[in-house]
């Protein structure tokens, strides 16, 4: 199991993750996806799917902990939306990819075919059973501390309200309240790719001119990610 990735490659990780594993096999089963698993019969592997359960839980703990100690007066309701930001998917999704995650993932033929290293959903579960492994290799102080230090970003952008994911809605909501003419057009200009790995190009129209563009896998990710360059091009 231990020569299935590059010990290099794991090395640098780790560095990335800020914490040095004792046992090298609690990273590697964290990175196993079920594919991988399921073809490789012969060197009888578990997959990361029970470590991604384990570390959604203990996400959940930490990051409701520290909005419990960092959120005096507010409502449960505040702190239950606010870790909600950030616990989502679109968010473990970011950081495993700022971490390099799904260029070391184990995947099987059929998911390594259909781009599964930039799928959200094997990025955020692989991000979560990295949390898992962290705790099982090292105690429950360590994991909290890679969890903290992976998503203090988010944590401090969440509790100053700065975290909207919902890109497309905010930027309809600023033109409704901020501006006389509220007519905004999301419009598909591309589409490229075979049909099981499509790539859309959007773009935000206001007032006859191009205020956003984005790409994405989806229709709706490029429009979100239009709307979010809009968004950025209106704060600045």
């Amino acid at each position: 199991m231990l020569s299935l990735i590059n010990p290099e490659r794991l090395t640098l990780f780790e560095n990335k993750l800020g914490y040095s594993y004792t046992e090298k096999r609690n990273l590697i089963l964290a990175l196993t996806h079920a594919s991988f698993a399921y073809e490789s019969k012969d060197l009888v592997l578990d997959d990361n799917e029970k470590l991604e359960f384990l570390g959604d839980g203990i996400l959940d703990f930490v990051i409701a902990d520290e909005l419990y100690k960092r959120s005096s007066g507010k409502s449960e309701g505040y702190l239950s939306k606010t870790r909600a930001l950030i616990v989502c998917e679109t968010t473990l999704t970011e950081k495993a990819k700022e971490l390099g995650i799904g260029d070391l993932l184990l995947l099987g033929r059929g998911e390594v075919s259909t781009n599964g290293r930039e799928k959200p959903s094997n990025l955020a579960n692989a991000m979560e059973a990295i949390f898992a492994s962290v705790y099982i290799d090292g105690g429950f102080e360590a994991a909290r501390r890679v969890i903290l230090s992976v998503l203090s970003t988010p944590v401090d952008a969440a509790l100053s309200g700065k975290i909207v994911f919902d890109y497309k809605s905010r930027l309809i909501e600023y033109f409704q309240g901020m501006t006389k003419d509220k007519s905004i057009d999301f419009k598909i200009e591309s589409e490229s790719g075979p049909v099981h790995d499509k790539v859309f190009t959007a773009t935000v129209i206001h007032d006859g001119k191009v205020i956003g563009k984005g790409i994405g896998r989806s229709k709706k990710q490029a429009e979100q990610e239009a709307a979010k360059a809009a968004m950025n091009s209106l704060e600045n």
